[in-house]
This record gives structure tokens, C-alpha cells and sequence, in this order.
């Protein structure tokens, strides 16, 4: 049984932003896939899961961006197991290119939810011992992401179909996709995103709508809150940081 899965994606034009680098929410979606083929691998799948009433919730994830991937780049993206904290299964990544140069890391905690009563269960009584067992972390633990009290901006989104996914609820990346729509225009011209955290706090169904609202903090850090509109339930705090495009051309500092 594999304890690390690693998975090659080619960058598409349809995964890029407007500055033709490779969006977060598609570098997520990337995570999540090479992370369910290799639950897979391990017995512990979505399909097998489901078999028991079961299955897999993402509650947190930090992604740290090292460098902007282009159009066209082929990446590398391994996966394995990092251990358990309490009630959560953690998986981590690294993203490289086929150089070996290193262009993300990132961090993921996980919920093993029971369909039927909607509530999490010990990852220990029902994964095997070899997603159990650490096999480092790409990430250190990061603290708690603060409420947006008073946003600077918001910005109203109705749920659609397209943002469903296999659990009825709104898919993971769409949540990060409400955060950066919410950004001033300076900062989506200028400054590349260069990490995200995000904590998920609440389900959320088709047919609602939401209020992503953000708020400017000291040392380049700007906080996010996504809240149901209906009821002002808060369904998930964001922290992103961004680092100023560079020209065309123009090398990162080493």
C-alpha cells in the first residue's frame, strides 16, 4: 500500500487568471484530486466510505504559494498522510515542476463525517494504520483566523448548481472564489495571492445566498468572512496574503 501519491497536471488555459498564472481555486481543485485518488489507493476513498455511511469533509486547508505557475506548466503534485489531531485526518502536498523546483506547499485537515446522524467520528476507528501513521508535515501548524467585525468591502453571491458537490454542499473551491472576488481591484492588478488559509465552519445548500466580506491587516494580510445572508451564519474565515506582481520578465528574488 502506497504511502505517498504523486500525480502530473498540465496548467490550461481555462485554469489560468487574467494575468495568465494558475488560479488557486484550480490549484485546490488539483489537491483534491490527487488527495481522493490516493484515499483510494489507501481503502478509505469517497465510494468506500459511503458503503459504511460515511464520508470525507474538508474543514481546513493552508496553501502557501512560492511561485506563480504559467499556461502550459506540467506540475508534480504529491500527496501523504500527516497524521491525526484529535478528530481530524491531516494530508499534506507539495507542488513542484518537473525541474524538482519547488512551487507550492500546502496543509489539509479532514473530517470523516457519519451521513446520518452529521456528525464527525474518530478517524482511528475507521481508517486504516497506514493513514494514521505521520509521515511529516509540509506546513507548521498556523493560528486561528480572526472574525471580520467590520469589512472594508462585501459582495453578494447566490449559490448555484455549479458550486455543489458530491455532499450536496458548496464545493471548497468555490469558497476561496467568493474570498478573492471580494479584493479591491488595486490589489487583484497588482499583487499575485501568495498564501490562503481557510477554515470552514458551516454547510452550506444550493439556493442560498452568501456575503463575502474582507477587511485589510497590518503586515500584508487581508481577512475574509463568508456569511449565509438568510440567518448571518458564519460559514467559513479566510486569511490570504499577496506579494506584488512583478513585469514581465523580471526575475523573483532569490
Amino acid at each position: 500500500m502506497r504511502v505517498a501519491r504523486t500525480e502530473t497536471f498540465t496548467v490550461h488555459t481555462y485554469e489560468v487568471d487574467a494575468f495568465q498564472a494558475l488560479a488557486a481555486p484550480a490549484l485546490a481543485g488539483y489537491l483534491q484530486e490527487v488527495a481522493g485518488l490516493h484515499a483510494a489507493d489507501m481503502g478509505c476513498g469517497i465510494e468506500a466510505l459511503r458503503e459504511r455511511g460515511l464520508t470525507w469533509v474538508l474543514s481546513r486547508q493552508r496553501i502557501e504559494i512560492d511561485l506563480p505557475v504559467a499556461v502550459g506548466d506540467s506540475l508534480e503534485v504529491a500527496t501523504w498522510p500527516a497524521g491525526v489531531d484529535r478528530l481530524f485526518a491531516l494530508r499534506d502536498f507539495e507542488v513542484t515542476r518537473k525541474t524538482g523546483e519547488r512551487v507550492a506547499r500546502a496543509s489539509t485537515c479532514w473530517l470523516v463525517m457519519d451521513l446520518a446522524k452529521r456528525r464527525p467520528v474518530r478517524p482511528d476507528r475507521v481508517l486504516s494504520p497506514e493513514y494514521l501513521a505521520p509521515l511529516g508535515q509540509a506546513l507548521p501548524p498556523s493560528p486561528a483566523i480572526a472574525a471580520v467585525e467590520t469589512p472594508d468591502a462585501e459582495r453578494a453571491f447566490r449559490i448555484r448548481y455549479a458550486d455543489i458537490d458530491h455532499n450536496l454542499h458548496v464545493t471548497n473551491t468555490t469558497y476561496l472564489g467568493w474570498a478573492l472576488e471580494s479584493v479591491s481591484e488595486e490589489t487583484w492588478r497588482n499583487w499575485r495571492l501568495s498564501s490562503v488559509e481557510v477554515h470552514f465552519l458551516a454547510e452550506c445548500v444550493y439556493g442560498s445566498r452568501v456575503l463575502s466580506r474582507v477587511r485589510g491587516r497590518p503586515e500584508g494580510e487581508v481577512l475574509h468572512g463568508i456569511l449565509r445572508e438568510e440567518d448571518g451564519r458564519e460559514l467559513a474565515r479566510i486569511s490570504t496574503r499577496w506579494q506584488r506582481r512583478l513585469p514581465a520578465g523580471v526575475a523573483a528574488p532569490p
